[in-house]
């Protein structure tokens, strides 16, 4: 496989320590309105938007399920772990990033968080100035499985699409990855990777740090794992 001529990074779960802190906030504010989400449920809504994620527990709770009321609580939860925890890079992505530069590969993000929201947390980070565009979830009217979110990446690059490595944590962005027609590449978070990931993705990664030396070596198809 040949080096791509772009990356586009999901964010939450791969370039921010994020999803621990959603599950927990998500499922606080469940049980404090009488619903238990409980872990299998919550790997459900892993890579897909807060909106579609929140239609997934409103058809699993039923109609007793205040979407608007569990919306606010689990923000305001979150943010409060968010202030009292912080929000932590993922090992190697600065290393990722400074690689990415010298070696003149643009970078992208395609996220389901909503644009502002990301590049906030991109700023904070001092990782912002990487990244040719940053798009968000509420710029699209369909989230991942669907390709939206990283074509429009795509095209703000103005690159074909199997040009660009789509980089993910998650199965469904593979999922809108090949959907697109680009490469992917997987890091594992929360969920670990399944049979069809394996097979769909390029590589699976322990880290970040794994990706950038599999991208130095250009990419070799002998090396589909790395840890």
């Amino acid at each position: 496989m040949r080096t791509p001529h772009a990356l586009i990074f999901d964010m939450d779960g791969l370039l921010l320590d994020t999803e621990l802190h959603y599950k927990r906030s998500w499922t606080q504010a469940a049980k404090e309105m009488g619903f238990d989400l409980t872990d299998d449920l919550y790997l459900q809504l892993i890579g897909i938007t807060v909106a579609d994620a929140e239609d997934v527990l409103a058809k699993e709770f039923g109609a007793g399920f205040d979407k608007a009321k569990f919306h606010d609580r689990a923000a305001f939860l979150y943010e409060e772990l968010h202030k009292k925890e912080g929000l932590p890079l993922k090992p190697g992505v600065r290393e990722l990033l400074i690689w990415a530069k010298e070696n003149n590969v643009p970078c992208a993000v395609g996220t389901s968080t909503v644009q502002e929201e990301a590049i906030r947390r991109l700023k904070h980070h001092e990782i912002f100035e990487y990244f040719v565009v940053v798009i968000g979830g509420d710029m699209v009217k369909r989230g991942k499985p669907n390709p939206d979110i990283f074509l429009m990446a795509q095209g703000e690059l103005n690159l074909t699409a199997d040009n660009c490595l789509i980089l993910e944590d998650a199965h469904s962005g593979l999922l809108a990855a090949r959907a697109g027609g680009m490469r992917s590449c997987l890091v594992p978070d929360l969920l670990p990777a399944s049979d069809e990931s394996r097979r769909i993705a390029e590589g699976v990664f322990e880290s970040l740090h794994h990706v950038r030396e599999w991208l130095a070596l250009g990419c070799p198809v002998e090396e589909k794992t790395r840890s």
